[in-house]
């Protein structure tokens, strides 16, 4: 009987889902609406990268100035925090029919009520395929079974409908990408699934959701084969031509390039706000992060996150909580859970000599050293500083100059050893942080 327990809760850890489901955010970059509403989407699968990169691209770095656009950067948060395609299951195959006992149920749900909304015009979904997309067989790479580099329909047209022209819409789109290709190997196709036609995998699908209900939708795949960047920028050559057939006017602050784009992606200039109090840096953290104050009584997946990037998050992991940036893991907290206070907004400190109110919370920039007066009801804890002699449990370290050589490295959040963080307390609960950063 010991060892049939066993053996089940074996089976009951083995298959228990990691992560509850996560409802995903819908940005609106509205001017008209009676102007081509188009619904961009990202991030139905969790393992494709480059939509839900393309998508916040398109959100921190584009402009609409006529014409609208609904941007959802990416559908299945849940199966991108842990790298996956699906936890739950491939979610592109739940738009026939669905149980509303499926834990992503409600997110269908939420999806088709964007899809039929009366605004939206077109639906553009963006996916990362295998191999290279070709008619024809030519290799194992190059095939009629790849999806990688294709421009995706169910059909050819939609009767009665703007925009129902689907075929020549994309074939406008993919002359365009084909006149801006990296490589010859690259080159797009348009591939029709015809999938009124029988294709039962393909009925379940998304795109064919909104066929069935007289929406003009289109997908685009670009190649697993390609770097991030590379994919982001295909993605984002389609979503320009699709903008252009719309009639939707837009602007980009930057050259479309793979090699500016990599450090858009990679920009190291982003940070991350939590829950009001803790202001972070993405780049250059340390790879674990200890005594780090976080929420009490909230789930981890919903603590608040405000930042210019849309695909980040929090993710409970080996008890730990981790940050991450779509796939891409920042940093692994050990977290202190506590009662967040959010009375305190703002103080006064002496850096370099000089006075100056701080933001609650803020990254300060110091060459010298700095120094907090004492705040009335408040205590101040500077991380990786040590009052000599001192041997309180809950210091209160204001009214003390403070230099880079008094703080001990391997407290820092940061690899380099420059950022240290000031947590300041009222009585039990947690108001804010403060990053000193030395130069």
């Amino acid at each position: 009987m010991k060892k049939l327990f066993i053996l089940a809760l074996f089976w009951t850890m083995a298959f228990a889902k990691p992560l509850a489901p996560i409802d995903f955010d819908v940005i609106k970059l509205q001017n008209n609406p009676n102007d081509p509403t188009l619904l961009l989407m990202g991030g139905i699968q969790g393992d494709e990268p480059g939509g839900f990169n393309a998508t916040n691209i398109f959100l921190m770095h584009y402009k609409i100035l006529d014409g609208n656009v609904w941007v959802v950067p990416v559908l299945n948060k849940h199966s991108m925090l842990l790298n996956h395609r699906g936890i739950y299951d491939d979610m592109n195959r739940k738009f026939a029919a669905l149980s509303p006992k499926d834990p992503e149920y409600n997110i269908i749900k939420h999806i088709k009520s964007l899809i039929l909304n009366p605004e939206v015009n077109a639906i553009f979904h963006l996916h990362d395929g295998s191999g290279f997309y070709r008619p024809t067989y030519e290799s194992p790479l190059l095939n009629p079974n790849r999806w990688g580099n294709s421009s995706i329909i169910d059909q050819e047209n939609l009767k009665d409908v703007p925009y129902g022209n689907l075929k020549e819409i994309l074939t406008h789109i993919t002359d365009q990408i084909n006149k801006k290709l990296l490589k010859p190997i690259h080159k797009y196709y348009i591939r029709d699934t015809h999938t009124a036609r029988g294709d039962k995998e393909m009925e379940k699908a998304l795109t064919f959701f909104a066929i069935r209900h007289n929406k003009p939708a289109f997908a685009n795949e670009a190649s697993k084969k390609l770097s991030l960047e590379q994919r982001v920028y295909y993605h984002l050559l389609a979503i320009e031509g699709m903008l252009d057939e719309l009639g939707i006017r837009y602007e980009k602050d930057f050259n479309l390039t793979p090699n500016t784009l990599y450090h858009l992606i990679n920009d190291k200039s982003l940070d991350v706000v939590i829950d009001e109090n803790i202001l972070l840096p993405l780049y250059g953290l340390r790879p674990t992060i200890n005594y780090f104050p976080l929420p009490k009584d909230i789930q981890i997946t919903q603590i608040p996150l405000t930042s210019k990037a849309y695909i980040l998050g929090l993710l409970p992991k080996n008890n730990q909580v981790w940050l991450k940036y779509g796939n891409k893991l920042m940093s692994r907290i050990n977290p202190e859970y506590m009662e967040f206070d959010h009375s305190l907004k703002e103080i006064t400190m002496i850096v370099d000599g000089k006075e100056q109110n701080v933001r609650v919370p803020s990254i300060i920039e110091v060459k010298e050293n700095f120094e907090i007066p004492p705040i009335n009801g408040y205590r101040v804890n500077v991380i990786g500083y040590v009052i000599p002699n001192d041997t309180s449990a809950k210091p209160n370290e204001t009214g003390i100059l403070i230099s880079q050589k008094d703080c001990i490295p391997k407290f820092s959040i940061d690899k380099a050893g420059k950022i240290f963080r000031i947590e300041i307390y009222k009585g039990d609960a947690f108001s804010g942080m403060i990053l000193m950063k030395f130069l």
